[in-house]
């Protein structure tokens, strides 16, 4: 786990991210309303750089999220992936593909949108939706039901007040070093009046943060003990005390240096502390990026039965039932489809019917349709399933409940040359 590539590209991805978001909250809510020096060119071109800087690694890093994704869902290269289409079957068949193509569009706009100042309340609409939608994709986005709504309601906003933070904290070093810089009366006060500003949007987004942070803990972690009996709860718990670390110098900030502007010292003090929060922001962002690697304790469901080694395997949980679908073997030919269904406690789900989709990856033919047949031990199996193309799969298993109530169960199901 130490070496993983793709929990590195995650925390550079939203790194970049809250840089982007971040800057341009702290220029139309910190900075924006007072207008004389933010009106300089300097500063505001300076502030913009931040913004596009930010929306560019985006890009890069999400790019280099998409590619090593599907290197590791396919079993191919990179050079593979790239060349042979591998890439667009994330980005076409998935729902996190989906929040990519859109994201890159807001991305775009975002960018646009920085060169017309006057159209603050756009801009800041457009890094909300960019910084909030990989909550869509995320564990919150996961849960199903509607404890799922509530999750990822919970994890966007999670998302929006770590980037009234700590994204707006680069944007805040960059404009206490411009007033130091120029060394005129008209910047420290400025300075004062932004750090004031900001010291209130940042408590604010402090408190959302620890309050969503306990939501999305009760939702993936499976009681308190897991916080050192698991190495996911370990890892929150990692974060949490980094999280503790940077609030302890916020409150030296709002309590001890800022009552001292527009002292120079106490502008040095202050850069100097949100540099250093700045890095350790840093590494609460590499605990995510692992954290997002990892099955959160309260997800945890294992394999009812014994998965051949060279089948194809899903997961797929709802409120209502959960399934089990092995396809053996998992690669294109002939295989055999096995479905249980079951409850959340894992006893056998009453299903009077059960019905299989396969849909195969975009373009690439047509879809399997065919009725499961019940077995003595209570699953539900399909023979001679021709698969003609490789790539991602949706599966869609269509369940009939007893009481005549129709359950359906998707999620994509990869499958090899």
């Amino acid at each position: 786990m130490i070496a993983d590539p793709l929990a590195i590209i995650r925390a550079a991805h939203f790194a970049a991210t809250l840089l982007a978001s971040g800057s341009v909250f702290f220029t139309a809510l910190a900075a924006g309303s007072d207008r004389s020096p933010l009106n300089a060119a300097v500063l505001r071109v300076r502030m913009n750089a931040l913004v596009w800087i930010g929306l560019v690694l985006s890009i890069l890093t999400g790019a280099m999220w998409v590619v090593w994704l599907a290197s590791n869902i396919l079993g191919e290269s990179l050079a593979d992936v790239c060349l042979h289409g591998g890439a667009w079957s994330v980005l076409a068949d998935t729902r996190f593909g989906w929040i990519c193509c859109l994201r890159l569009a807001l991305a775009v706009l975002l960018g646009l949108l920085m060169l017309a100042p006057a159209r603050r309340a756009w801009s800041i609409a457009a890094a909300a939706a960019f910084l909030a939608l990989p909550a869509l994709a995320s564990h919150a986005g996961a849960t199903p039901g509607p404890r799922g709504g509530v999750h990822v309601v919970s994890d966007a906003a999670h998302l929006l007040s770590a980037g009234a933070w700590l994204g707006a904290l680069p944007a805040f070093v960059l404009l206490l070093w411009s007033a130091r810089q120029r060394q005129k009366p008209g910047w420290y006060d400025f300075a004062t009046k932004v750090t004031y500003r900001f010291s209130w949007l940042a408590t604010a987004s402090v408190g959302v943060l620890i309050a969503t942070g306990i939501v999305n803990s009760w939702y993936l972690l499976g009681g308190p003990r897991d916080l050192w009996t698991t190495d996911y709860g370990r890892l929150i718990g990692f974060k949490i005390i980094l999280l503790a670390a940077m609030i302890a110098i916020a409150a030296v900030n709002k309590f001890h240096l800022t009552p001292r502007l527009p002292a120079r010292a106490a502008l040095r003090s202050l850069q100097r502390n949100s540099l250093a929060e700045i890095g350790i922001g840093l590494g609460v962002l590499i605990l995510v990026g692992y954290l997002g690697r990892m099955e959160p304790t309260a997800h945890v469901h294992p394999a009812t039965t014994a998965i051949p080694p060279d089948a194809a395997f899903t997961h797929i949980h709802a409120l209502e039932a959960m399934a089990d679908v092995t396809i053996n073997p998992g690669r294109t030919g002939h295989s055999v489809i096995t479905i249980r269904v079951s409850r959340e406690d894992f006893t056998t789900f009453a299903a009077k019917d059960v019905r299989l989709i396969l849909d195969p990856p975009a373009g690439s033919g047509a879809s399997v349709d065919t009725t499961a047949e019940r077995q003595p031990n209570g699953t539900w199996t399909i023979e001679g399933v021709a698969l003609v193309q490789p790539g991602i799969w949706t599966v869609r298993v269509i369940v009939i409940a007893q009481s005549g109530e129709t359950i359906v169960l998707d999620a994509p199901i990869v499958i090899e040359r």
